[in-house]
């Protein structure tokens, strides 16, 4: 996974791109184990088991650490949507945040906490502190189901000077996402809390389902609303679904044939939003290039 996603996703943020992985699939197909690996395993930096958030920043500084002529910073937010109320994983009194929208930048939460990082070890204590503090519970699917999503944000500024003494700025933003497991009520076992929990996961997730359709109905030269308003989910990624970012879609599905029509539901999801065409855009001191891919 790291070599088909994290890597080429390390190389666009140093180039200039905002860039995006999110993992998709039922509750307990691995979503978090392959975004952030085993319980526990957060700042243990030499299990193999490790997840792709850290061995992407284990990438991400190396490279940094070749670069002679450039002088990157990294700052690192933290968060998560729990029954649609935005909650700051590095300072969880923040709560009920709101999101804002700039010209420039696109969506983003306002007073959300930015931490910078330098190393490996930097990105880990701030991993496992929101993990601390992440909303998990069991289900019948799963033992510790993640009851909320998660949005690991990196934002990369990279300075060079050339000889006659400009100095170039390149912004970049990485969303590493970790939604929360699509599961059916009947077999999530859920009632009370947790019902309310899957009613709200599911009914983020449908949104994200719309706005994929409707991405795909728009770029097949359809006349459509794209509802990105929906959910806080989807109106927060809205750059990263068919806007100004290059995306990764990982798809966690399970091996056991009792969920196979998860299982189908989830490799439609990916048939479709494979499909979806975003519009790059790289800025650098007045330079706008538009690119797709």
């Amino acid at each position: 996974v790291l070599a088909v996603a994290g890597r080429p996703i390390v190389e666009n943020c140093l180039a200039g791109y905002n860039s995006c992985i999110f993992a998709y699939g039922q509750t307990g197909s691995g979503k978090t184990y392959t975004m952030s690996g085993p319980s526990g395993s957060v700042g243990h930096l030499n299990n193999e088991e490790q997840g792709l958030i850290p061995r992407v920043f284990d990438h991400l500084f190396t490279r940094i650490a070749r670069m002679q002529s450039r002088q990157v910073s990294c700052k690192c937010s933290f968060l998560e949507i729990y029954n649609e109320n935005i909650t700051d994983l590095l300072s969880p009194s923040e709560a009920h945040l709101q999101i804002r929208e700039d010209a420039a930048r696109g969506p983003y939460v306002e007073n959300l906490c930015e931490e910078e990082v330098s190393s490996v070890d930097d990105v880990a204590r701030l991993l496992a502190r929101g993990q601390a503090a992440r909303r998990v519970g069991e289900t019948n699917m799963n033992r510790e189901s993640s009851r909320s999503h998660s949005v690991f944000t990196c934002t990369l500024e990279s300075r060079t000077t050339d000889e006659s003494g400009i100095t170039n700025i390149l912004r970049s933003r990485l969303n590493l996402v970790d939604l929360a497991g699509s599961e059916r009520q009947k077999s999530s076992g859920a009632a009370g809390e947790r019902l309310r929990e899957a009613s709200s996961i599911n009914k983020s997730l449908s949104s994200l389902g719309l706005v994929i359709m409707s991405l795909v109905d728009v770029q097949r030269g359809a006349q459509r609303h794209v509802p990105y308003r929906d959910s806080r989910l989807t109106y927060l990624l809205q750059d990263s679904l068919g806007g100004n970012s290059k995306t990764i879609m990982v798809a966690n599905i399970s091996p056991a044939s009792a969920n196979l029509a998860e299982t189908i539901s989830t490799l439609r999801f990916a048939q479709r939003a494979k499909s979806i065409k975003n519009k790059v855009r790289f800025l650098a001191e007045g330079v706008n290039l538009f690119l797709k891919f």
